[in-house]
């Protein structure tokens, strides 16, 4: 994480336990225990989708793909001012992330704000956090070529 920048050394006065969260892959993402530093932020309130807000759009769609993208939080570079709040205690020592990291109250949030200003105005795209679904009307020549 050092070398790839997305956490740098800490003298922070904040500091958050390090959780190590064993994924569904069976991967680990570290997260930090941001409980203390979430009930003291103002919650952003922007809409998450539910599953069922695609529904009525995917109708009569046939071509379907999904990106899921990888370590999207990642993406997200947390302002400099902010950066000392996110700081966590490892073995090795106090460090903060240069991104956003996992734990965070706001982060979800912050993120799909984000992949939907990337994606504004693609009405056959439809993000839902990091995966985003690529739907489409299949024209009889496109399905004839797939055959």
């Amino acid at each position: 994480m050092l070398d790839n920048n997305i956490i740098s050394p800490s003298s922070s006065e904040w500091a958050s336990p390090l959780h190590i969260v064993t994924k569904k892959d069976g991967s680990f993402r570290p997260c930090g225990d941001y409980r203390r530093l979430n009930d003291l932020t103002i919650p952003d309130r922007y809409n998450i989708p539910r599953i069922q807000d695609f529904q009525h759009i995917l109708t009569n769609k046939t071509i379907f793909s999904k990106i899921d993208i990888t370590k999207a939080y990642y993406h997200i570079p947390v302002a400099d001012e902010d950066k000392a709040k996110t700081a966590i205690i490892t073995p090795f020592g106090l460090y903060q992330f240069n991104v956003m990291s996992f734990g965070l109250k706001n982060a979800p949030a912050t993120f799909q704000r984000f992949i939907n200003e990337v994606l504004y105005g693609l009405d056959f795209v439809f993000p839902y956090l990091d995966d985003v679904l690529i739907a489409l009307l299949a024209r009889k020549n496109i399905v004839h070529i797939l055959k």
